[in-house]
């Protein structure tokens, strides 16, 4: 039962004013007869009360202090203003130069006019190459080229379902040769369809999993075989063996060379070939486009600033450091500060000291080197000499604030914003540079408020981050970050070397990923469906270590891929006419449907792992899309090892399998209709 809160702020003002005057005939022994508003003694009364009552409410309050002091004690705090982030394309428009253009990291872009100045960081540098602005990237998969459909935004598999291998190439119409020797780093946006929730990787809860299959990056040079691979330590991939969207980044060969052939109006195709071996997808990743020349960036702004005349600063409470002023001449109004970005440095008498940026000075003594942050304000303050030591600068400008500015709601931009390269100084246009975001800015979020961290921490305080119940384990398995799982079943006391006996201890955690549902491939269309998805080793292994990090000591746990048995289906119909082969198609799609293991079953969440097989279900489904255009007599389930066919009973599957339709098979009884007369 939990614990009713305790009111200490029970009386009001009246009741204890009351109250008192009413103890004045026996306190005075009937000397004080005058008990009116206009008796001075009643005044002092009344003025006594009503600091009571202030006192009173004051002792009813939680302070800030305790709360930080409580958060403290569960290792959380108020978050921090969250910078947003997206993926800038870069576009040179400088005069064309023999030699490629490198753009450090660090460059600032400035949205439009935008005031404040909405202004992102660019990452890391990136050598861009010479490529006429709106021009894309082609893709060629197994030797056929898909850029048209691409360029239609029809996404693109990059594997045939079921297959092993693929080659890719991403082609890049360049409007120069590029002539060695070159240095720097080229980039490349692959961006994927959707599977399952896998954050991107310019995403602040990108988490990174081990490819499904083994990658190989290569390049057309002067080698005999008419490819010289990257080495692997010069490769960073961002997608993760196109598990996620993400940038590819690869050195520039010196020896890089164009198709021969291959230019069209006036560029010519340079490729990057991407080979796959051993693949393991669950489903054939979807390529929707490829961008060439990008870069991360965020909504930060690096700053520094001096604040004058503290030389003057009494060593007294109540010096302040305001970051949204003009400090250092620039000509943009900026973004407030973010909190975890702020270092202050101070040159004191003894020596230059770094300072530290506290939540609360609740703890902090009179000799500790803390400050506060105000975003909201754009301030920086100190303690009192008591709770934090007060600041004592060297000079006229001792103290320097290094803080990035930006953050919040206001980076979530839309995409193919128009940016300019800006000079920090002054923000005017420079360096002949243009930047285009080609995705939308995620995840900006503002600094959280005290209240909002005591409902949060509140909430975690039920989140499940130990694995104790089974349910524990599947919402652990699920929610595996980066692994895209639709579904887990957890077996207790199931040990893959015992099936047929319980051990104590032992957890078999079986997983279904993620894989599209927009069509039902062997009967509704779809050549890229995958009836039966199977987790790979790479996720397999992320959820293992996140179930191992979590598990109670003595607890044995095994990760494995869902089991499917193949099921074939035969229904009787009768009807007065024949049954169409479109109509056929339909049944047979929605009896797919019916058993598919992510959106199958009566709740349509997935065919429940080791349910039956009901011939009754079956036959209700079919009758759904017969309508009165005949009817189903009876439908007969096969599984694959079983030695003969079931039409009446259910049929059981293991207790941890999920079917997955193999073939249907429809039996059509003509009956002659019957006109006139008693039926």
């Amino acid at each position: 039962m939990s614990l009713q809160p305790i009111s200490l702020d029970t009386l009001n003002w009246d009741q204890i004013s009351t109250a008192i005057r009413s103890r004045i005939p026996a306190n005075s022994n009937g000397k004080w007869t005058l008990h009116a508003p206009v008796d001075p003694g009643v005044t002092l009364i009344e003025l006594y009360a009503w600091l009571i009552e202030q006192r009173l409410y004051w002792m009813d309050q939680t302070p800030d202090d305790l709360i930080y002091a409580s958060l403290a004690l569960l290792g959380e705090a108020p978050k921090p203003a969250l910078a947003a982030v997206t993926v800038m394309q870069l576009i040179d428009d400088a005069p064309a130069a023999p030699a490629l253009r490198t753009v450090n990291g660090g460059t600032t872009l400035r949205l439009g006019q935008t005031n404040p100045a909405l202004i992102f960081t660019t990452d890391n540098d990136v050598t861009l190459l010479p490529m006429d602005e709106g021009a894309s990237a082609g893709l060629r998969i197994n030797g056929s080229d898909q850029s048209a459909d691409l360029q239609q935004g029809r996404p693109v598999s990059a594997i045939v379902p079921g297959a092993a291998t693929a080659k890719i190439e991403f082609l890049f119409p360049l409007n120069a040769p590029l002539k060695g020797p070159a240095s720097g780093t080229f980039s490349f946006l692959i961006d994927l369809e959707d599977l399952g929730g896998i954050a991107p990787q310019w995403s602040h809860f990108a988490a990174d999993v081990p490819p499904p299959a083994s990658l190989t990056w290569s390049y057309r040079g002067n080698s005999a075989t008419g490819t010289s691979p990257f080495a692997a330590a010069q490769i960073a991939d961002g997608t993760s063996g196109l598990r996620r969207p993400g940038i590819i980044e690869l050195p520039i060969p010196g020896d890089w060379q164009a198709e021969p052939g291959a230019a069209t109006a006036g560029a010519q195709i340079y490729s990057v070939v991407l080979t796959i071996a051993n693949a393991q997808y669950p489903a054939p990743p979807r390529i929707s486009r490829v961008v060439p020349n990008v870069v991360i960036a965020r909504h930060r702004f690096a700053r520094t600033k001096q604040p004058k005349n503290t030389d003057t600063w009494l060593p007294l409470p109540g010096n302040l450091i305001p970051l949204t002023s003009d400090v250092t001449g620039t000509a943009l109004s900026e973004f407030p500060p973010i909190e975890d970005s702020i270092r202050v440095t101070i040159a004191e008498p003894d020596s230059t000291h770094t300072w530290s940026r506290a939540n609360s000075l609740f703890n902090a003594g009179s000799q500790d080197r803390v400050f506060l942050a105000n975003r909201q304000r754009g301030e920086v303050s100190f303690g009192d000499g008591l709770t934090g030591r007060l600041p004592r600068p060297s000079g006229p400008a001792a103290i320097t604030v290094n803080y990035d500015a930006g953050g919040g709601a206001a980076g979530l931009v839309g995409e193919n914003g128009e940016w300019n390269a800006i000079d920090p100084s002054n923000g005017g246009a420079a360096q002949n540079l243009r930047g285009l975001n080609v995705v939308a800015g995620i995840e900006g979020e503002e600094s959280e408020s005290l209240a909002d961290a005591q409902l949060r921490v509140r909430a975690s305080l039920k989140e499940i981050d130990r694995a104790v119940v089974a349910d524990d384990f599947e919402v652990l398995a699920r929610t595996t970050p980066g692994a895209g799982l639709a579904r887990a079943e957890a077996a207790i006391g199931r040990h893959p070397d015992f099936p047929c006996t319980t051990v104590p201890g032992a957890v078999t955690v079986y997983v279904v990923p993620f894989a599209p549902r927009d069509g039902f491939g062997l009967f509704g269309g779809d050549a890229d469906f995958v009836a039966a998805p199977v987790a790979d080793p790479g996720q397999l292994s992320a959820v293992s270590q996140r179930l191992d990090g979590e598990r109670l000591i003595g607890t044995q746990i095994f990760v494995e891929p869902a089991k499917y048995r193949r099921v074939s289906l035969t229904a009787q119909i009768s009807a007065s006419s024949a049954v169409s082969a479109s109509l056929q198609a339909q049944m047979r799609a929605r009896l797919q449907q019916f058993l598919d293991p992510l959106s199958g079953g009566d709740a349509g969440d997935g065919w429940p792992f080791g349910d039956p097989l009901r011939p009754t279900a079956f036959l209700r489904e079919l009758q759904q899309v017969l309508g009165d255009r005949g009817s189903i007599q009876s439908v007969s389930i096969q599984l694959s090892g079983m030695p003969s066919p079931e039409s009446c009973q259910d049929v059981a599957i293991g207790a941890y399998e999920l079917p997955v339709l193999e073939n249907v098979v429809f039996q059509v009884a003509i009956t002659a209709s019957r006109v006139g007369g008693l039926q």
